[in-house]
Protein backbone atom coordinates (compact mmCIF):
# COMPACT_ATOMS: atom_id res chain seq x y z
CA UNK A 1 0.00 0.00 0.00
CA UNK A 2 1.25 3.56 -0.73
CA UNK A 3 2.24 5.93 1.68
CA UNK A 4 0.73 8.72 0.02
CA UNK A 5 -1.67 9.52 -2.76
CA UNK A 6 0.14 12.39 -4.78
CA UNK A 7 -3.39 12.97 -6.38
CA UNK A 8 -6.86 12.29 -5.81
CA UNK A 9 -6.60 10.97 -8.96
CA UNK A 10 -4.85 8.49 -8.41
CA UNK A 11 -6.09 7.75 -5.26
CA UNK A 12 -9.63 7.32 -7.13
CA UNK A 13 -8.12 4.30 -8.81
CA UNK A 14 -6.64 3.05 -5.47
CA UNK A 15 -10.46 3.11 -4.44
CA UNK A 16 -11.56 1.08 -7.50
CA UNK A 17 -8.73 -1.60 -7.09
CA UNK A 18 -9.49 -2.17 -3.33
CA UNK A 19 -12.95 -2.60 -4.39
CA UNK A 20 -14.11 0.56 -2.52
CA UNK A 21 -15.63 2.64 -5.29
CA UNK A 22 -19.11 2.45 -6.76
CA UNK A 23 -19.38 4.01 -10.02
CA UNK A 24 -22.53 5.42 -11.13
CA UNK A 25 -22.78 6.11 -14.74
CA UNK A 26 -27.05 6.54 -15.35
CA UNK A 27 -27.64 10.59 -15.09
CA UNK A 28 -28.22 11.46 -11.67
CA UNK A 29 -29.57 15.31 -10.62
CA UNK A 30 -27.21 16.74 -8.49
CA UNK A 31 -29.82 18.67 -6.96
CA UNK A 32 -32.27 16.23 -6.07
CA UNK A 33 -30.70 12.53 -5.87
CA UNK A 34 -26.76 12.66 -5.78
CA UNK A 35 -26.63 13.63 -2.27
CA UNK A 36 -30.09 11.08 -0.85
CA UNK A 37 -28.60 7.97 -2.60
CA UNK A 38 -25.19 8.10 -0.98
CA UNK A 39 -27.27 8.85 2.46
CA UNK A 40 -28.99 5.86 2.18
CA UNK A 41 -25.70 3.72 2.92
CA UNK A 42 -25.22 5.70 6.39
CA UNK A 43 -28.68 4.87 7.28
CA UNK A 44 -28.96 1.30 6.41
CA UNK A 45 -25.40 0.15 5.96
CA UNK A 46 -22.69 -1.27 8.59
CA UNK A 47 -19.83 0.71 8.51
CA UNK A 48 -17.80 -1.84 6.74
CA UNK A 49 -19.39 -2.16 3.73
CA UNK A 50 -19.61 1.86 3.11
CA UNK A 51 -17.95 2.53 0.28
CA UNK A 52 -17.41 5.64 -2.25
CA UNK A 53 -19.15 7.03 -5.16
CA UNK A 54 -17.90 8.42 -8.18
CA UNK A 55 -21.32 9.67 -10.35
CA UNK A 56 -19.69 10.29 -13.68
CA UNK A 57 -23.34 11.49 -15.31
CA UNK A 58 -23.83 14.35 -13.32
CA UNK A 59 -27.27 16.85 -14.66
CA UNK A 60 -28.85 19.32 -12.86
CA UNK A 61 -32.87 20.08 -12.18
CA UNK A 62 -32.92 22.18 -15.55
CA UNK A 63 -31.21 19.65 -17.58
CA UNK A 64 -27.80 20.83 -17.58
CA UNK A 65 -24.98 17.77 -18.19
CA UNK A 66 -22.03 18.76 -16.35
CA UNK A 67 -18.25 17.79 -18.03
CA UNK A 68 -16.66 16.47 -14.89
CA UNK A 69 -17.86 13.74 -12.28
CA UNK A 70 -18.72 13.89 -8.93
CA UNK A 71 -16.78 11.80 -5.63
CA UNK A 72 -18.42 11.62 -2.42
CA UNK A 73 -17.95 9.18 0.57
CA UNK A 74 -14.03 8.65 -0.67
CA UNK A 75 -12.17 10.57 2.35
CA UNK A 76 -14.53 9.19 4.84
CA UNK A 77 -17.17 6.70 4.12
CA UNK A 78 -15.67 4.28 6.63
CA UNK A 79 -12.84 3.61 8.71
CA UNK A 80 -11.29 1.53 5.92
CA UNK A 81 -11.89 4.25 3.43
CA UNK A 82 -10.35 6.83 5.87
CA UNK A 83 -7.26 4.39 6.16
CA UNK A 84 -6.61 4.19 2.83
CA UNK A 85 -6.96 7.21 1.66
CA UNK A 86 -3.84 7.80 4.40
CA UNK A 87 -2.01 4.72 2.99
CA UNK A 88 -1.81 2.89 5.57
CA UNK A 89 -3.93 0.57 8.07
CA UNK A 90 -6.93 1.38 10.59
CA UNK A 91 -4.38 0.37 13.41
CA UNK A 92 -1.80 2.53 11.95
CA UNK A 93 -3.89 5.69 11.86
CA UNK A 94 -2.98 7.08 15.17
CA UNK A 95 0.58 6.79 15.04
CA UNK A 96 0.90 7.96 11.25
CA UNK A 97 -0.70 10.99 12.84
CA UNK A 98 1.20 11.56 15.73
CA UNK A 99 3.97 11.07 13.41
CA UNK A 100 3.14 14.07 11.23
CA UNK A 101 1.86 16.11 13.75
CA UNK A 102 4.92 15.51 15.69
CA UNK A 103 7.74 16.15 12.60
CA UNK A 104 5.36 18.47 9.63
CA UNK A 105 7.54 19.14 6.92
CA UNK A 106 7.65 22.78 5.21
CA UNK A 107 5.85 22.87 1.70
CA UNK A 108 7.77 23.20 -1.76
CA UNK A 109 6.99 26.23 -4.00
CA UNK A 110 6.47 25.54 -7.89
CA UNK A 111 6.07 27.80 -10.84
CA UNK A 112 3.67 25.96 -12.46
CA UNK A 113 0.95 23.56 -11.76
CA UNK A 114 -1.80 20.98 -12.89
CA UNK A 115 -4.28 22.86 -11.07
CA UNK A 116 -4.03 26.19 -13.64
CA UNK A 117 -4.23 24.22 -16.82
CA UNK A 118 -7.51 26.00 -17.41
CA UNK A 119 -8.26 29.49 -16.04
CA UNK A 120 -11.33 30.97 -16.00
CA UNK A 121 -11.15 35.55 -15.26
CA UNK A 122 -12.87 38.59 -16.68
CA UNK A 123 -16.34 38.60 -18.02
CA UNK A 124 -16.46 34.95 -18.67
CA UNK A 125 -16.52 34.75 -14.45
CA UNK A 126 -20.09 36.87 -14.69
CA UNK A 127 -21.79 34.74 -17.85
CA UNK A 128 -24.56 32.32 -16.54
CA UNK A 129 -22.49 29.13 -16.12
CA UNK A 130 -19.30 30.66 -17.17
CA UNK A 131 -17.97 31.01 -13.45
CA UNK A 132 -19.20 28.94 -10.66
CA UNK A 133 -22.10 27.84 -12.15
CA UNK A 134 -19.97 25.01 -13.96
CA UNK A 135 -18.84 23.21 -10.98
CA UNK A 136 -21.51 20.34 -10.22
CA UNK A 137 -21.78 21.74 -6.43
CA UNK A 138 -24.79 19.02 -5.30
CA UNK A 139 -27.66 20.02 -2.55
CA UNK A 140 -26.40 17.88 0.23
CA UNK A 141 -30.16 18.30 2.10
CA UNK A 142 -32.73 18.69 -0.57
CA UNK A 143 -35.23 20.22 0.18
CA UNK A 144 -33.81 21.93 2.98
CA UNK A 145 -30.70 23.82 1.74
CA UNK A 146 -31.72 27.15 0.09
CA UNK A 147 -28.81 26.88 -2.18
CA UNK A 148 -25.83 24.15 -3.39
CA UNK A 149 -23.03 24.15 -0.93
CA UNK A 150 -19.47 23.32 -1.84
CA UNK A 151 -18.47 21.00 1.30
CA UNK A 152 -14.97 19.67 0.55
CA UNK A 153 -14.03 23.51 0.33
CA UNK A 154 -10.71 24.29 1.70
CA UNK A 155 -10.76 28.01 2.56
CA UNK A 156 -7.09 29.14 1.83
CA UNK A 157 -6.29 32.40 3.48
CA UNK A 158 -2.91 34.36 5.13
CA UNK A 159 -1.98 35.85 8.60
CA UNK A 160 -1.05 39.54 7.50
CA UNK A 161 1.74 39.59 10.30
CA UNK A 162 3.20 36.34 9.75
CA UNK A 163 2.73 35.14 6.44
CA UNK A 164 1.25 31.66 7.50
CA UNK A 165 -1.32 29.74 6.20
CA UNK A 166 -4.51 28.77 7.14
CA UNK A 167 -6.46 26.01 5.19
CA UNK A 168 -9.80 24.86 6.90
CA UNK A 169 -12.86 23.17 5.71
CA UNK A 170 -15.57 25.76 5.54
CA UNK A 171 -18.67 25.49 3.95
CA UNK A 172 -19.53 27.47 0.88
CA UNK A 173 -22.58 29.00 -0.16
CA UNK A 174 -22.81 29.28 -3.94
CA UNK A 175 -24.24 33.19 -4.50
CA UNK A 176 -23.59 34.07 -7.61
CA UNK A 177 -21.22 33.05 -11.06
CA UNK A 178 -18.50 35.01 -9.19
CA UNK A 179 -19.55 35.22 -5.25
CA UNK A 180 -19.46 32.39 -2.38
CA UNK A 181 -20.53 32.49 1.17
CA UNK A 182 -18.70 30.48 4.05
CA UNK A 183 -19.19 29.98 7.42
CA UNK A 184 -16.04 30.50 9.25
CA UNK A 185 -17.93 30.19 12.93
CA UNK A 186 -15.09 29.52 15.41
CA UNK A 187 -14.37 33.14 16.65
CA UNK A 188 -9.89 33.50 17.00
CA UNK A 189 -8.84 30.45 15.18
CA UNK A 190 -7.92 30.09 11.11
CA UNK A 191 -9.69 32.06 8.64
CA UNK A 192 -11.95 34.02 11.30
CA UNK A 193 -8.77 35.07 13.05
CA UNK A 194 -7.31 35.96 9.94
CA UNK A 195 -10.40 37.94 8.78
CA UNK A 196 -9.95 40.04 12.20
CA UNK A 197 -6.38 40.54 11.31
CA UNK A 198 -6.85 41.80 8.18
CA UNK A 199 -9.63 44.62 9.48
CA UNK A 200 -7.23 45.49 12.41
CA UNK A 201 -4.57 46.54 9.38
CA UNK A 202 -7.80 49.03 7.79
CA UNK A 203 -7.32 46.29 4.97
CA UNK A 204 -11.21 46.65 2.88
CA UNK A 205 -10.39 42.75 1.58
CA UNK A 206 -8.76 39.61 2.43
CA UNK A 207 -6.93 37.73 -0.16
CA UNK A 208 -8.37 34.36 0.02
CA UNK A 209 -8.51 30.70 -2.17
CA UNK A 210 -11.20 27.89 -2.18
CA UNK A 211 -9.28 24.82 -2.93
CA UNK A 212 -11.69 21.44 -3.77
CA UNK A 213 -10.48 17.83 -5.31
CA UNK A 214 -6.69 18.33 -3.06
CA UNK A 215 -5.46 15.04 -2.11
CA UNK A 216 -6.56 13.18 0.72
CA UNK A 217 -3.74 14.24 2.90
CA UNK A 218 -4.33 18.02 2.44
CA UNK A 219 -8.11 16.96 3.05
CA UNK A 220 -7.25 15.31 6.10
CA UNK A 221 -5.25 18.22 7.38
CA UNK A 222 -7.63 20.57 6.59
CA UNK A 223 -10.82 19.24 8.29
CA UNK A 224 -8.20 18.26 11.83
CA UNK A 225 -7.90 21.11 14.27
CA UNK A 226 -4.19 22.16 14.43
CA UNK A 227 -2.70 25.46 16.52
CA UNK A 228 -2.95 28.54 14.76
CA UNK A 229 0.94 28.92 14.61
CA UNK A 230 1.59 25.76 13.03
CA UNK A 231 0.86 25.70 9.23
CA UNK A 232 -1.65 22.81 7.72
CA UNK A 233 0.50 22.52 4.89
CA UNK A 234 3.61 21.30 7.02
CA UNK A 235 1.72 18.82 8.65
CA UNK A 236 -0.08 17.20 5.06
CA UNK A 237 3.59 17.26 4.07
CA UNK A 238 4.42 15.09 7.45
CA UNK A 239 1.41 12.52 6.78
CA UNK A 240 2.43 12.38 2.99
CA UNK A 241 5.88 11.70 3.65
CA UNK A 242 6.92 14.56 1.31
CA UNK A 243 6.64 18.30 0.67
CA UNK A 244 3.15 19.43 -0.45
CA UNK A 245 4.00 21.04 -3.79
CA UNK A 246 2.61 24.83 -3.73
CA UNK A 247 1.77 27.34 -6.35
CA UNK A 248 1.06 31.34 -6.33
CA UNK A 249 -2.95 31.68 -7.07
CA UNK A 250 -2.52 33.98 -10.31
CA UNK A 251 -4.79 37.28 -8.65
CA UNK A 252 -4.17 36.46 -5.07
CA UNK A 253 -1.07 36.59 -3.26
CA UNK A 254 -1.93 33.51 -1.99
CA UNK A 255 -0.15 29.40 -2.05
CA UNK A 256 -2.39 26.63 -2.98
CA UNK A 257 -1.79 22.52 -3.20
CA UNK A 258 -0.70 22.33 -7.09
CA UNK A 259 -2.09 18.91 -7.08
CA UNK A 260 -5.53 20.22 -6.74
CA UNK A 261 -8.49 19.69 -8.98
CA UNK A 262 -9.93 23.12 -8.76
CA UNK A 263 -8.90 26.67 -7.32
CA UNK A 264 -11.45 29.37 -7.02
CA UNK A 265 -9.57 32.81 -6.30
CA UNK A 266 -10.34 35.88 -4.69
CA UNK A 267 -10.87 38.38 -1.64
CA UNK A 268 -12.96 38.46 1.51
CA UNK A 269 -14.45 41.92 2.25
CA UNK A 270 -13.46 42.66 6.28
CA UNK A 271 -16.16 44.89 6.46
CA UNK A 272 -19.32 43.73 5.09
CA UNK A 273 -21.23 40.61 6.10
CA UNK A 274 -24.32 39.10 4.11
CA UNK A 275 -27.30 36.37 4.81
CA UNK A 276 -25.88 33.15 4.74
CA UNK A 277 -27.73 29.84 5.40
CA UNK A 278 -29.95 27.67 5.73
CA UNK A 279 -27.75 24.70 5.50
CA UNK A 280 -27.55 21.23 6.96
CA UNK A 281 -25.26 20.83 9.56
CA UNK A 282 -22.56 17.90 10.91
CA UNK A 283 -24.85 18.41 13.98
CA UNK A 284 -27.62 17.04 12.75
CA UNK A 285 -29.99 19.71 12.51
CA UNK A 286 -30.47 22.38 9.68
CA UNK A 287 -28.16 25.67 10.77
CA UNK A 288 -30.37 28.26 10.44
CA UNK A 289 -29.39 31.54 8.30
CA UNK A 290 -27.21 34.31 10.13
CA UNK A 291 -24.81 36.95 9.02
CA UNK A 292 -21.37 35.40 7.87
CA UNK A 293 -19.15 36.55 5.14
CA UNK A 294 -18.42 35.85 1.56
CA UNK A 295 -15.88 35.76 -1.29
CA UNK A 296 -15.97 37.58 -4.04
CA UNK A 297 -14.18 35.70 -7.04
CA UNK A 298 -11.34 36.91 -9.61
CA UNK A 299 -10.52 33.63 -11.36
CA UNK A 300 -11.10 29.80 -11.24
CA UNK A 301 -8.23 27.57 -12.60
CA UNK A 302 -8.44 24.14 -12.90
CA UNK A 303 -7.04 20.67 -14.13
CA UNK A 304 -8.15 19.62 -17.49
CA UNK A 305 -11.28 17.02 -16.65
CA UNK A 306 -10.97 17.81 -13.28
CA UNK A 307 -12.96 15.67 -10.44
CA UNK A 308 -15.47 17.73 -8.37
CA UNK A 309 -14.86 16.51 -4.80
CA UNK A 310 -17.96 16.81 -2.23
CA UNK A 311 -18.33 15.40 1.87
CA UNK A 312 -21.18 14.17 3.23
CA UNK A 313 -21.96 15.65 6.61
CA UNK A 314 -25.40 16.28 8.29
CA UNK A 315 -26.99 13.94 10.51
CA UNK A 316 -23.95 11.73 12.02
CA UNK A 317 -23.05 9.24 11.10
CA UNK A 318 -21.58 11.32 8.18
CA UNK A 319 -18.18 10.81 6.31
CA UNK A 320 -17.26 14.21 8.01
CA UNK A 321 -18.51 12.87 11.31
CA UNK A 322 -15.54 9.99 10.80
CA UNK A 323 -13.11 11.70 8.85
CA UNK A 324 -13.98 14.76 12.11
CA UNK A 325 -13.51 11.69 14.80
CA UNK A 326 -10.38 10.38 13.49
CA UNK A 327 -8.34 13.61 12.96
CA UNK A 328 -9.01 15.78 15.79
CA UNK A 329 -8.55 12.94 18.57
CA UNK A 330 -5.06 12.18 16.68
CA UNK A 331 -4.34 16.27 17.32
CA UNK A 332 -6.08 16.24 20.89
CA UNK A 333 -3.69 13.67 22.19
CA UNK A 334 -0.61 15.40 20.46
CA UNK A 335 -2.23 18.51 22.26
CA UNK A 336 -2.39 16.78 25.80
CA UNK A 337 1.22 15.47 25.87
CA UNK A 338 2.30 18.41 24.67
CA UNK A 339 1.05 19.89 27.69
CA UNK A 340 2.84 17.80 30.17
CA UNK A 341 0.15 14.83 30.14
CA UNK A 342 2.40 11.86 29.26
CA UNK A 343 0.10 9.63 30.78
CA UNK A 344 -2.73 10.44 28.65
CA UNK A 345 -3.17 6.97 26.12
CA UNK A 346 -5.85 7.80 24.14
CA UNK A 347 -8.55 10.33 23.09
CA UNK A 348 -12.11 9.59 21.48
CA UNK A 349 -14.60 11.69 20.14
CA UNK A 350 -18.37 10.22 19.93
CA UNK A 351 -19.31 10.30 16.13
CA UNK A 352 -23.03 10.11 17.44
CA UNK A 353 -22.63 13.43 18.70
CA UNK A 354 -20.75 14.79 15.06
CA UNK A 355 -17.35 14.14 16.91
CA UNK A 356 -17.40 17.27 18.21
CA UNK A 357 -19.46 18.06 21.38
CA UNK A 358 -18.66 14.86 23.48
CA UNK A 359 -14.96 13.39 24.12
CA UNK A 360 -13.54 10.83 26.41
CA UNK A 361 -9.82 10.93 27.55
CA UNK A 362 -8.25 7.82 28.57
CA UNK A 363 -5.39 7.71 31.36
CA UNK A 364 -3.05 6.15 33.64
CA UNK A 365 -3.78 8.15 36.78
CA UNK A 366 -0.79 9.17 38.76
CA UNK A 367 -1.77 11.99 40.57
CA UNK A 368 -5.44 12.62 42.07
CA UNK A 369 -6.26 15.94 40.00
CA UNK A 370 -4.71 14.31 36.67
CA UNK A 371 -8.00 13.56 34.86
CA UNK A 372 -9.60 17.07 35.71
CA UNK A 373 -6.70 19.00 34.96
CA UNK A 374 -6.03 17.06 31.73
CA UNK A 375 -9.75 17.66 31.24
CA UNK A 376 -9.86 21.76 32.10
CA UNK A 377 -6.42 21.69 29.38
CA UNK A 378 -8.66 20.33 26.57
CA UNK A 379 -11.73 22.18 27.19
CA UNK A 380 -9.70 25.26 25.97
CA UNK A 381 -9.85 23.96 23.03
CA UNK A 382 -11.04 20.79 21.77
CA UNK A 383 -14.85 20.00 23.20
CA UNK A 384 -17.88 21.37 22.23
CA UNK A 385 -19.74 20.46 25.72
CA UNK A 386 -19.10 17.79 27.20
CA UNK A 387 -15.19 15.81 28.51
CA UNK A 388 -14.81 12.88 30.72
CA UNK A 389 -11.86 11.04 31.94
CA UNK A 390 -11.68 7.55 32.71
CA UNK A 391 -9.14 4.97 33.83
CA UNK A 392 -6.69 2.92 31.52
CA UNK A 393 -9.08 -0.34 32.46
CA UNK A 394 -12.02 1.41 30.49
CA UNK A 395 -12.63 0.96 26.77
CA UNK A 396 -13.44 4.17 25.63
CA UNK A 397 -14.59 3.03 22.01
CA UNK A 398 -17.71 1.42 23.99
CA UNK A 399 -20.51 3.92 25.21
CA UNK A 400 -21.54 1.63 27.93
CA UNK A 401 -17.84 1.33 29.37
CA UNK A 402 -17.75 5.14 29.68
CA UNK A 403 -21.11 5.80 31.37
CA UNK A 404 -20.44 3.03 33.46
CA UNK A 405 -17.29 4.48 34.70
CA UNK A 406 -19.28 7.84 34.85
CA UNK A 407 -22.11 5.89 37.01
CA UNK A 408 -19.61 4.17 39.69
CA UNK A 409 -16.42 6.48 39.71
CA UNK A 410 -17.78 10.29 40.32
CA UNK A 411 -19.19 11.85 42.75
CA UNK A 412 -21.09 15.12 40.93
CA UNK A 413 -20.46 16.89 44.03
CA UNK A 414 -16.26 16.40 44.08
CA UNK A 415 -15.94 14.85 40.19
CA UNK A 416 -17.97 17.62 37.94
CA UNK A 417 -17.20 20.98 37.09
CA UNK A 418 -19.05 23.50 34.36
CA UNK A 419 -16.73 25.96 32.80
CA UNK A 420 -16.89 28.15 29.86
CA UNK A 421 -15.63 27.06 26.22
CA UNK A 422 -15.01 28.60 23.01
CA UNK A 423 -18.48 29.10 21.33
CA UNK A 424 -19.73 26.33 19.47
CA UNK A 425 -22.47 28.45 16.87
CA UNK A 426 -23.95 25.54 15.68
CA UNK A 427 -25.27 24.04 18.26
CA UNK A 428 -29.42 25.05 18.03
CA UNK A 429 -28.91 24.93 21.86
CA UNK A 430 -26.60 28.10 21.95
CA UNK A 431 -29.54 30.36 21.11
CA UNK A 432 -33.28 30.18 20.07
CA UNK A 433 -33.54 30.27 16.42
CA UNK A 434 -34.66 33.61 15.97
CA UNK A 435 -31.23 35.00 17.73
CA UNK A 436 -27.72 35.63 16.29
CA UNK A 437 -25.21 33.14 16.91
CA UNK A 438 -22.58 35.51 17.75
CA UNK A 439 -20.80 35.22 14.80
CA UNK A 440 -20.34 38.45 13.65
CA UNK A 441 -21.99 40.30 16.92
CA UNK A 442 -19.78 42.23 19.18
CA UNK A 443 -22.70 42.42 21.96
CA UNK A 444 -24.86 39.83 23.82
CA UNK A 445 -22.40 37.20 22.59
CA UNK A 446 -24.12 33.59 23.24
CA UNK A 447 -22.29 31.61 25.84
CA UNK A 448 -21.14 28.05 25.40
CA UNK A 449 -19.96 25.90 28.09
CA UNK A 450 -18.31 22.73 29.05
CA UNK A 451 -19.44 19.96 31.58
CA UNK A 452 -15.80 18.22 32.91
CA UNK A 453 -16.27 14.71 34.42
CA UNK A 454 -13.40 12.94 36.16
CA UNK A 455 -14.63 9.76 36.15
CA UNK A 456 -11.22 7.76 36.94
CA UNK A 457 -11.16 6.09 39.80
CA UNK A 458 -10.66 8.36 43.47
CA UNK A 459 -8.52 5.42 45.21
CA UNK A 460 -8.22 1.53 44.54
CA UNK A 461 -11.39 -0.25 43.72
CA UNK A 462 -12.34 -3.88 44.23
CA UNK A 463 -12.06 -6.12 41.16
CA UNK A 464 -14.89 -6.31 38.17
CA UNK A 465 -17.33 -8.90 39.04
CA UNK A 466 -16.82 -11.11 36.42
CA UNK A 467 -14.95 -14.39 36.80
CA UNK A 468 -11.26 -14.82 36.46
CA UNK A 469 -9.47 -15.05 33.38
CA UNK A 470 -9.02 -18.62 33.31
CA UNK A 471 -12.63 -19.49 33.96
CA UNK A 472 -13.75 -17.79 30.96
CA UNK A 473 -11.57 -18.68 28.69
CA UNK A 474 -12.10 -23.01 29.90
CA UNK A 475 -15.75 -21.39 28.94
CA UNK A 476 -15.11 -20.07 25.86
CA UNK A 477 -13.29 -23.50 24.62
CA UNK A 478 -16.29 -25.26 25.44
CA UNK A 479 -18.54 -22.68 24.03
CA UNK A 480 -16.54 -23.39 20.79
CA UNK A 481 -16.56 -27.31 21.20
CA UNK A 482 -20.36 -27.26 21.54
CA UNK A 483 -20.54 -25.05 17.95
CA UNK A 484 -22.72 -22.39 19.35
CA UNK A 485 -23.23 -19.02 17.72
CA UNK A 486 -20.36 -17.00 16.83
CA UNK A 487 -19.23 -14.31 20.29
CA UNK A 488 -18.63 -11.16 19.87
CA UNK A 489 -16.63 -10.57 22.81
CA UNK A 490 -17.17 -6.95 24.75
CA UNK A 491 -14.24 -5.46 26.62
CA UNK A 492 -14.25 -6.10 29.42
CA UNK A 493 -15.50 -10.13 29.27
CA UNK A 494 -13.41 -11.58 32.60
CA UNK A 495 -12.46 -10.22 35.63
CA UNK A 496 -9.52 -7.80 36.76
CA UNK A 497 -7.73 -6.43 39.76
CA UNK A 498 -8.07 -2.96 40.42
CA UNK A 499 -6.19 -2.72 43.33
CA UNK A 500 -7.99 -3.28 46.08
CA UNK A 501 -8.12 -7.29 46.61
CA UNK A 502 -6.36 -8.82 50.40
CA UNK A 503 -4.56 -12.19 50.08
CA UNK A 504 -7.91 -13.30 52.63
CA UNK A 505 -10.08 -12.62 50.12
CA UNK A 506 -8.21 -14.66 47.10
CA UNK A 507 -7.82 -17.31 48.92
CA UNK A 508 -11.62 -17.88 50.39
CA UNK A 509 -12.16 -17.27 46.26
CA UNK A 510 -9.65 -20.38 45.60
CA UNK A 511 -11.26 -22.48 48.46
CA UNK A 512 -14.60 -21.27 46.65
CA UNK A 513 -14.34 -23.13 43.48
CA UNK A 514 -12.50 -26.19 45.30
CA UNK A 515 -16.09 -26.70 46.64
CA UNK A 516 -14.37 -25.85 50.50
CA UNK A 517 -16.33 -23.21 50.88
CA UNK A 518 -18.00 -24.18 54.05
CA UNK A 519 -14.28 -24.01 55.76
CA UNK A 520 -14.60 -20.02 55.25
CA UNK A 521 -18.19 -20.20 56.68
CA UNK A 522 -16.29 -21.65 59.55
CA UNK A 523 -14.04 -18.88 59.89
CA UNK A 524 -16.48 -16.55 59.81
CA UNK A 525 -18.61 -18.52 62.26
CA UNK A 526 -15.77 -17.99 64.67
CA UNK A 527 -15.71 -13.90 64.17
CA UNK A 528 -18.95 -13.27 65.11
CA UNK A 529 -19.48 -9.94 67.16
CA UNK A 530 -22.57 -8.61 69.03
CA UNK A 531 -24.61 -6.06 67.16
CA UNK A 532 -25.08 -3.10 67.21
CA UNK A 533 -21.12 -2.48 66.46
Amino acid sequence: MTTAWPTLRDYVKGLDEAGRLVRITTPINKDTELHPLVRLQFRGLAERDRKAFLFENVVDSSGRKYDMPVLIGALAGSADIYALGMGCTVEEIPGKWAAALGNPLAPKIVKRAPCQEIRISGPELERAGGGLGRLPVPISTPGLDNAPYTTASHFITRNPDTGLHNVGNYRGMVKAENRIGTLPSALGVGMRQHIDLWRKKKAKTMPAAVVIGAPPHVVYTAVTRVPNDVCEYDVAGGLSGRPLELVRCLTQDILVPAESEIVIEGTVPTDLVEMEGAFGEFPGYMAKRDYSFYMDVTCITMRRNPIYLAIISQLPPSESSKMRQIGRAAAAKKLLRDAGFKNVLDVHYLECTGSNPIVVVKLKKEKPDDGMNALTALAERFIGKVAVAVDEDINIYELENVMWAIAYRSQPYRDVKIIDVPLFSLDPSVAPPDQARGLVETTNVPRSSGLLIDATMPWAYPPLSLPKQQYMERALTLWQELQLPRLNLKDPWYGRFLGQWTEEEDAEAALAVQGRHYETGEKFRKNRREFPL
